[in-house]
């Protein structure tokens, strides 16, 4: 009988807090993106919950030799 690799997948959510200076909150959204972007040691993490909320699926089946 075929044997298979099977990667099973579900989504979740982190996140990371960017402080900015800004007039508008909209202004302060684009420089946070920008700040993160420019960073290269963001720490992110795992939304509370996040872990278990979503639907597993599969992303990819190969079969084993």
């Amino acid at each position: 009988m075929p044997r298979y690799s099977v990667i099973i997948t579900r989504d979740v959510t982190e996140s990371t807090v960017v402080e900015a200076e800004a007039e508008t909150p909209e202004q302060a959204e684009v420089a946070a993106f920008e700040k993160l972007s420019n960073s290269t040691d963001t720490e992110w993490e795992l939304d509370e919950g996040s872990w278990n909320k979503g639907d597993s699926y599969v992303t990819c089946v190969d079969e084993l030799p």
